[in-house]
This record gives structure tokens, C-alpha cells and sequence, in this order.
């Protein structure tokens, strides 16, 4: 395992974000692995044990996302029980197993893009088929099926090919064929409707996909048994654990309540900064975060946008220090329904455009920017 790979994995998971702008107290469990989910784990800044027998908890992650885990029967307890309370803490030991762990998952995943670029094989431009029967090719059609929607091949029933004969002129004008069914009979169709695609190849060219697909799976059952061996390599914790305890007594009721100066949308303090360097501020938003721009311009912005737009300017604890003296607008996370299910979005922190130049003119760097963008836009 490389050193420098466990040090930037830590670097990253432990650095605050602006929507708590405190560091992870815990790695969670969030996702346990399954014969079919490789599992994951996910940062906690913020931890309330739920019931009494200490099984239950909500947390909350850096970039300001709730959680829960409930002690339910979606899991066995032998996919639960090396996992405990589903807490760790973040020290070296365990960041070099999840290191590992992050590895052989992406090396799972690339195996099942290989997989599901099997489904190329198959072509779904049925106009070309007259002339692919001209050139003397063996072409063989998948009907639709409902399958497993985790098989790259879950909508096409790969079991049965129907062969494609050479038909009569006028019928291959109206896309219809001769096709040869697996049991033998023959029988004229309209492909396009009936079909889902086809391959230009013979049946060992399809006993072939198949192979590769099955050893595709094959190795991704291995993998995962890796993945899982490494990801229960580390110690987790129960959530009576004095450690866990310890951490989980001294939390404030929310992990952000007094991070910032918070105010009502409108409420915010009006303040008059140096004209040119809001212009410049406006340029830069207008350039590189477009956005941003309202109709009336650009107003408010997320201070994480924010933060990320000046970094090579402003040191990241310094522009955060100087957004505490700024009235901030606090918008909760907002449940999105989407084609995936309901998702939680994280919460927004928005700042006005005055008040970041009334707060940032003091960095020399950042005067120096703006003057630069003016030149520019001049």
C-alpha cells in the first residue's frame, strides 16, 4: 500500500467543510456489503444515539447531510456483526484499510463497466440489416425481456437468438424478415417492433459474450469478498464503547449552531464596500461560476462556491475567519424527489457580494485579483 495514497485519503476525508466547518469525529458504516453492494462508509461530525440499547443513531456529515442508522432486518446478523455499532474512529490504522478497501472497489467497478460494455455488441439500427444479408453476415435477434436490472443484458433475452434470413425485396423495404426461431420454425417479422437489437456474428460469437459475462461476475464475486475482508478489517466500535462515548457526550445539540452569524433572508447588514472591487467580485462570479448570476445579478452567493472560486487567493481558514464577521443566510437541507427516489439535498450558507468584499478587502491578494479582473474586463 503506498504511503502517499493513505495520507491524501486522510487529507481529504478529515478536512472541514464551510457547512459545518468541523472535522469528522467518526467513519460510519453507512452501507454494508451484500452478496450484490460492495458497501461504503461515510464521515460524521455530528452523532445522537437514538434509543437506549444503543443500537440506533443519526448522524450528520461534513458537508451538512443527515443520516440514520436503524437497527432493521435489511441485513443478517452475520452481515452486521463484524461491523457492531457501525462506528470508527478516524486514525491511521483505520484509514490504511479503507484505503485498500477504496482500491479493490474501484477495481470492482471497473470490472462492471467491462461488463455492461457487453450490451455493445448488440446494434439497434435495423435499416442496415438488408445490407448486411447482401455482404453474406450471420445476424441473429434478441426479443425484450425483464430481467435483473443489475445484468447488462436485463432487457434482452441473450437465451434464445432468432437467425435472420434473406427475404424478399419488397418485405425487407417494410422491415420485415424471415427469422428462424431457437426451436427451428420460421416466421416473418417486422424487427423493429418486435426486437430489441441484434449482433452480426455467429452462435459461438454469442456463447462467447456470454462466457466473458459470466467470468466478468465471477470476478466481481471475488472482489467483493476482498473488499469486504479489508472494510471489516477495521475496528469498529459499539455504541457504548467508552471511545464513542466519550466523543458522543461532549457534542453540542448541532454541529454548526454557532459556527456562523446567522440571519433571516433580507435581515442581512447593508454595507457600502469600494465599488470597483464588487465589480471585480461580479466578474469573476460571472466568469467562472455563471450560475450564480441572478436577474439582478449577482447577490448572493454559496459560501462554499465561494470558498472554492478564491482558494489560490484567500487561504481557506483565513476566508473563513473573515466570513464569521458576515451575516449568513442559512437555508435547511431540501428534500429532492427524483427518478432514484428521495434524496437529501445538504444545507446552503449564503453570503451577499458586499459583505464578502467588505470582509475580503483586507487580504492584499484579493485586492490584487480584482484589480487584475478590472484590467482585463478594461
Amino acid at each position: 500500500m503506498h504511503k502517499n495514497s493513505v495520507d491524501e485519503l486522510m487529507a481529504t476525508f478529515m478536512n472541514p467543510t464551510v457547512f459545518t466547518g468541523v472535522k469528522p469525529l467518526f467513519i460510519v458504516a453507512e452501507e454494508l456489503q451484500t452478496l450484490e453492494h460492495t458497501g461504503g462508509v461515510v464521515d460524521a461530525v455530528w452523532v445522537h444515539i437514538e434509543d437506549e440499547n444503543k443500537t440506533e443513531f443519526s448522524y450528520i456529515t461534513k458537508f451538512g447531510v443527515r443520516g440514520k442508522i436503524l437497527d432493521r432486518a435489511y441485513y443478517s446478523e452475520e452481515e452486521k456483526a463484524p461491523f457492531k455499532g457501525r462506528l470508527a474512529l478516524p486514525v491511521r490504522e483505520n484509514f490504511e484499510k479503507l484505503s485498500a478497501f477504496y482500491a479493490i472497489k474501484e477495481k470492482v467497478n471497473e470490472v462492471k463497466s467491462k461488463r455492461h460494455a457487453l450490451s455493445h455488441h448488440l446494434q439497434k439500427d435495423f435499416t442496415a440489416v438488408g445490407n448486411l444479408l447482401a455482404e453474406g453476415k450471420e445476424i441473429f435477434c434478441f426479443k425484450y425481456a425483464e430481467g435483473d436490472w443489475k445484468d447488462p443484458f436485463f432487457n434482452i433475452d441473450m437465451d434464445r437468438p432468432y437467425a435472420v434470413e434473406v427475404s424478399d425485396q419488397s418485405d425487407q423495404e417494410r422491415g420485415r424478415y424471415r427469422l428462424r426461431h431457437p426451436a427451428g420454425q420460421v416466421q416473418k417479422y417486422t424487427l423493429k417492433e418486435t426486437f430489441y437489437g441484434y449482433i452480426v456474428g455467429s452462435r459461438a460469437e454469442i456463447d462467447g459474450i456470454k462466457l466473458k459475462d459470466e467470468s466478468y461476475k465471477q470476478q466481481i464475486r471475488h472482489l467483493r469478498e476482498e473488499a469486504r475482508e479489508a472494510l471489516v478489517s477495521m475496528e469498529w466500535l459499539s455504541l457504548s464503547d467508552e471511545r464513542v462515548q466519550a466523543l458522543v457526550n461532549l457534542l453540542p445539540e448541532h454541529p454548526f449552531e454557532s459556527y456562523f452569524k446567522y440571519v433571516k433572508k433580507g435581515d442581512e447588514r447593508q454595507v457600502n464596500p469600494p465599488k470597483h472591487l464588487l465589480k471585480a467580485l461580479e466578474i469573476m462570479v460571472e466568469k467562472h461560476m455563471t450560475s450564480l448570476k441572478g436577474p439582478m445579478g449577482v447577490h448572493y452567493l454559496p459560501i462554499d462556491n465561494l470558498l472554492y472560486l478564491l482558494h489560490e487567493i484567500v487561504p481557506r481558514a483565513d476566508a473563513l475567519e473573515a466570513l464569521k464577521s458576515c451575516d449568513i443566510i442559512h437555508e435547511p437541507p431540501a428534500i429532492i424527489l427524483g427518478f432514484e427516489g428521495k434524496r437529501e439535498a445538504p444545507p446552503k450558507f449564503l453570503v451577499t457580494a458586499a459583505q464578502v468584499v467588505e470582509a475580503y478587502q483586507h487580504f492584499p491578494r484579493f485586492v490584487e485579483a480584482c484589480e487584475r479582473y478590472l484590467n482585463e474586463a478594461n
